[in-house]
């Protein structure tokens, strides 16, 4: 079964993260040594779009779709947008740790050049639910219906907010919002966000290098669906929202 990993992170976090670091050598060896095909990565949060970017193209032996990490404080990043938009597959944004909303103005025209350029954006969905609460997300989704949309760790990253996010998108009816399972340990109340919004809605992903995707893969595995929805989950879905295939 194809497996590809649409949330992982290769660099260097603040102390936040207690300045941990990883190459694209060490996520190379860890992808292949876990049957991943590809992956979607991002740098930590320290600006390091340029590094990551040069450092992944550097490689012939593994495929890396890049995430640019949207940081409205980046005074690099507009520059780095301009010269490489072409070659970017995803926009993130963290609002935890700018601290603002998605909906908050300094990112509005980063959502409208995702939306020009027709790229997917994840965005990080937590418990601190005044600035990173799923609702904010799908409000943008709402508006732009063009724009795909994945909430990172399945909404909220807490059994109860999942399922509230899962229920959401279903009632909703949104066409353009998924749902990464990146950092998801629970494994029983993901059967849940699945009976609910369906295996065509979620996107595997395991958040290395802060996890590992052999401590995830089981996880999808375990779903009580079909091999063809957990292949859905595993690759297929990722592969729609990413316009490839």
């Amino acid at each position: 079964m194809k497996i590809i990993d649409g949330h992982i992170h290769i660099g260097k976090w603040s102390d936040v993260f207690l300045n941990y670091e990883s190459t694209v050598e060490e996520a190379v060896k860890v992808m292949t040594s876990s049957g991943i095909e590809s992956a979607v990565c991002m740098t930590g949060n320290l600006n390091e779009n340029e590094k990551l970017f040069s450092g992944i193209n550097s490689r012939k032996d593994y495929k890396f779709h890049f995430a640019c990490f949207i940081n409205p404080d980046d005074e690099g990043l507009d520059d780095f947008l301009d010269k490489n938009i072409d070659n970017i597959s995803v926009f993130k944004f963290h609002p935890s740790f700018q601290k603002r909303r998605i909906t908050d103005d300094t990112y509005r025209k980063y959502i409208e050049m995702a939306e020009a350029h027709r790229i997917p954006v994840i965005v990080h969905c937590g418990r601190w639910k005044e600035i990173a609460s799923y609702e904010y997300p799908l409000e943008i989704a709402r508006r732009i219906p063009g724009l795909n949309v994945i909430l990172a760790h399945l909404g909220g990253d807490q059994p109860s907010i999942c399922v509230e996010c899962a229920k959401a998108v279903s009632d909703g009816g949104y066409k353009n919002v998924f749902l990464g399972t990146e950092s998801v340990r629970e494994f029983y109340f993901v059967n849940e966000v699945v009976k609910i919004a369906g295996a065509d809605k979620l996107i595997f992903g395991s958040d290395y290098n802060l996890g590992l995707p052999k401590m995830y893969i089981p996880i999808i595995e375990s779903l009580r669906i079909s091999a063809e929805e957990k292949e859905l989950i595993f690759s297929g879905n990722i592969l729609r929202v990413l316009g490839i295939g």
